[in-house]
């Protein structure tokens, strides 16, 4: 009788049927979780912003002030602090700020992008039925871009389950005005409140999402009653009580300095001019979306075309409003980035999974889809066979090739479901064989290239020889020609940058406790010394992938 469950317990996650909504729920967010672990726990601290936003954490917990957000001696005036203090909170409970572990910094996005998951489930079976909530909980969950927010201390893991759960209790409400069923006051509360988290995050982001969203309900009937069911002079109340304690406690910190360089720097800057590089022209997001919701790939299409045959439905409508404006306006702004789209994803999950559980008989999309999927099946399995045979040494090579033709093989069988018309089949194993997928690169490939991973080999080799600032109770080192945040926060937060000739001074007057050269730097570090006697303790070769470009790094202390 065991053995008998356990199989109907198998049948009903591959095919949707037999599974109650509590089990479905609980069958999402389990695998939401175990496959946003993957990579917290064994990948190191990953540049720039994840180690930006680490090191400002580290520093709050050291100083003791969670008000203003600084790196190192700069003010830190990007994000607000809603996310530090998650960090904070994550750290202070699991681990201790000198440790520096990273995994503990990442606990706030990894539980993040779970509930995400489970929001996405509920607005899709809210919406439809069980089965397309199901779907697309599992789609979301396992999406590579999805799976990797979940494991970096940043922003965007958390700021996703807080839009999903402001577009779960909008859904629910547009929903109520369609039925005619009474709205109450729990779903605005939870609207308003989840979108004053969401401010303390990532500022105006959640909001955009749903003023948009509500923009394109406009197309349809009724046009404006939404907004008074969401009961807007409360949510501002909300707003004010959950936003404005902070913004006066900064301000007055600051002196007005982070809302001048968050809102006309960090947030306008990006919508005229393409910040740090990062550029693309309009189209760029679509183009990127088949390999970041590639486990959706097949079903993108088909699932698209049905909504908009299907836009006079309220359901449809509240699903394209949701993903067509906001997905323009990241088209259009200059400054673009992989995880900007990733708010529109959820409504992107439900489409596709909603396309799957209708479909009733083979057309071209769905033919176009399978190929689609399968074209990006195999340049993920390139991605993840390819990198150990330029950043790793040899005996990693067996595991990335086998791991990458695991990944082709499983790939073609699943675009073989999609071709022969079970579109649904196909989007739960493509699920599956994307979180195996990324338990593989996450776990196994990525921790295992060594070249790439010049900070934490420079903290190791000053560990190890019982030299490390944050573990030894000596002076904090020196750093000349490398200032890549990774090296600060797993150095320590009086970690000095600066030139060659400066990191010489501080090494000989005993104000830095080891010096860190880059090659580029060695010339003038040495003529510095004026016959101070240094010995070498180490020599760390990589690439530093922030610039692309190659590095050697001696690591000096004073002679005996």
């Amino acid at each position: 009788m065991r053995g008998q469950s356990k199989t109907r317990l198998f049948s009903g996650i591959t095919s949707g049927a037999g599974l109650s909504r509590r089990a479905a729920m609980l069958v999402v967010t389990l695998f939401a979780a175990a496959t946003a672990v993957a990579g917290v726990f064994s990948l190191p601290p990953r540049d720039r912003d994840e180690a930006r936003f680490a090191q400002a954490t580290a520093q709050m917990l050291e100083s003791g002030d969670y008000i203003a957000i600084r790196f190192q001696d700069s003010e830190r005036n990007k994000k607000p602090a809603g996310i530090y203090w998650l960090q904070a909170a994550s750290v202070a409970t699991f681990s201790d700020v000198e440790n520096r572990d990273i995994w503990a910094y990442r606990i706030p996005s990894m539980i993040g992008v779970a509930f995400a998951a489970l929001f996405t489930f509920l607005a899709g079976a809210r919406l439809y039925d069980v089965r397309t909530g199901f779907l697309a909980g599992l789609l979301l969950a396992s999406a590579p871009i999805v799976v990797a927010e979940g494991g970096l201390a940043k922003t965007d893991g958390a700021l996703l389950a807080l839009i999903c759960l402001a577009q779960y209790a909008f859904a629910e409400i547009y929903a109520r005005i369609q039925t005619g069923e009474k709205i109450g006051w729990r779903w605005p509360l939870a609207f308003w409140a989840a979108h004053g988290a969401g401010i303390l995050v990532k500022g105006p982001i959640a909001p955009l999402v749903s003023l948009l969203t509500g923009l394109g309900l406009a197309t349809g009937a009724p046009r404006f009653k939404w907004i008074t069911a969401l009961k807007p002079f409360t949510g501002v109340l909300i707003l004010i009580l959950m936003v404005g304690p902070w913004t006066f406690a900064i301000w007055q910190a600051t002196e007005g300095r982070f809302f001048t360089d968050a809102v006309g720097g960090d947030m306008l800057g990006k919508v005229g001019d393409a910040q740090e590089g990062h550029v693309g022209p309009p189209g760029y997001h679509v183009a990127l979306l088949w390999l970041l919701f590639w486990p959706a790939a097949a079903l993108i299409i088909p699932g698209v075309v049905k909504a908009w045959k299907e836009r006079s439905d309220w359901r449809a409508r509240f699903l394209l409003s949701w993903l067509i404006p906001a997905w323009i306006v990241f088209e259009i702004a200059a400054t673009k980035l992989p995880h900007y789209v990733m708010p529109l994803y959820p409504a992107l999950a439900i489409i596709a999974a909603h396309g799957a559980v209708a479909a009733m008989r083979r057309d071209w999309t769905q033919k176009l889809g399978a190929l689609i999927y399968a074209g990006a099946g195999l340049a993920a399995s390139a991605i993840i066979a390819l990198p150990p045979v330029y950043f790793s040494d040899a005996p990693m090579l067996a595991t990335g090739f086998t791991t990458g033709a695991i990944t082709a093989a499983a790939t073609l069988f699943v675009s073989s479901l999609f071709w022969r018309g079970r579109p649904f089949d196909g989007g739960v194993a493509a699920s599956f064989v994307a979180a195996a997928y990324a338990w593989a690169l996450l776990t196994m490939v990525l921790p295992n290239l060594s070249q790439l991973a010049v900070s934490p080999r420079l903290s190791t080799t000053l560990e190890l020889a019982d030299r490390h600032p944050l573990h030894d109770g000596l002076a904090p080192v020196a750093l000349a020609g490398y200032s890549e945040p990774s090296a600060i926060f797993l150095l320590g937060t009086q970690t000095m940058l600066g030139s060659g000739r400066e990191a010489a001074t501080r090494l000989t007057s005993g104000a830095a406790s080891a010096a860190i050269v880059e090659a580029r730097e060695g010339e003038a570090f040495l003529a510095q010394l004026k016959g101070a006697r240094v010995a070498s303790l180490a020599v760390i070769d990589g690439l530093n992938y922030s610039n692309g470009q190659d590095v050697s790094l001696t690591i000096y202390i004073l002679a005996p």
